[in-house]
């Protein structure tokens, strides 16, 4: 999807709606060049992250309040 740096001020929930919702990426254009792309963030997969890190070596879990 496409759409322009005026479009993206003017009606920005209706810009970012594919990104949030649909996980599309959106390419923002200024007269007409691609300037910039906002795609959606990557879920962080922590239980995997924590294995990583124990193959690694020890780790040490800071204590919660």
């Amino acid at each position: 999807m496409s759409s322009t740096l005026t479009e993206l001020r003017r009606q920005t929930s209706k810009v970012l709606g594919p990104v949030i919702h649909g996980g599309k990426t959106v390419e923002l254009t200024e007269h007409g060049q691609p300037v910039a792309r906002i795609v959606p963030a990557r879920k962080i997969d922590y239980a995997g992250a924590l294995k990583a890190l124990m193959a690694i070596g020890p780790v040490n879990l800071p204590s919660r309040k």
